[in-house]
């Protein structure tokens, strides 16, 4: 199967405390030059969303599927309080190209017609689905917690939890993909 993505739309976040406040709720640094995954994690340490972040001409990109970054965007519309951004969900026409851990995820500025669902994505790179996300999963219960999750960057939403549970404990459960390609928990 392969591992690109089409994009038709993204959430664009402009404005003087654009960088900060968003950087100051996302599990990994923002970065100028990469497309890099990303947690909007609860204040309890458990994952709210996943999404890819890139920031071009000052402005933050969030790419997730449609129906998500409304979802996504109504969480960060609860912690913008006396910032100074703008909130946009835009049409684009992008791919994104590589595997998370494999090298450097890129975007490209065209669609392919070999690129899979968002729903495929998630289980081709055992990321989390909204299904499973909504029953309660902690980061480090995933495949991806050092690539999804930086712990030097300083605070963020659900830091303290999500690095509590990273160096001092070890998961009872972690997410797996079956053989039939369904996401479930499986015990330790």
């Amino acid at each position: 199967m392969s591992n690109i993505l089409n994009i038709q739309k993204c959430l664009k976040i402009k404005g003087n405390d654009a960088s900060s406040f968003v950087d100051s709720l996302i599990s990994n640094n923002l970065d100028n030059e990469k497309l890099k995954p990303s947690y909007l994690l609860r204040p309890d340490g458990k994952i709210n969303h996943w999404f890819f972040t890139h920031i071009v001409n000052k402005e933050i990109l969030i790419y997730q599927e449609s129906d998500e970054l409304k979802k996504i965007l109504d969480s960060l519309m609860k912690y913008a309080i006396r910032v100074e951004c703008e909130f946009l969900i835009i049409t684009v026409n992008h791919s994104l190209i590589g595997k998370i851990g494999n090298g450097e995820i890129k975007i490209v500025d065209d669609i392919s017609e070999d690129a899979v669902s968002w729903e495929d994505y998630e289980i081709i790179n055992e990321i989390p689905s909204r299904t499973i996300i909504n029953e309660g999963l902690l980061p480090n219960e995933t495949k991806w917690l050092d690539n999804f999750v930086d712990f030097e960057k300083g605070c963020f939403l659900g830091q303290e939890q999500a690095s509590r549970i990273k160096h001092r404990g070890k998961p009872r459960r972690v997410l797996i993909t079956n053989e039939g390609g369904q996401q479930e928990m499986s015990k330790i």
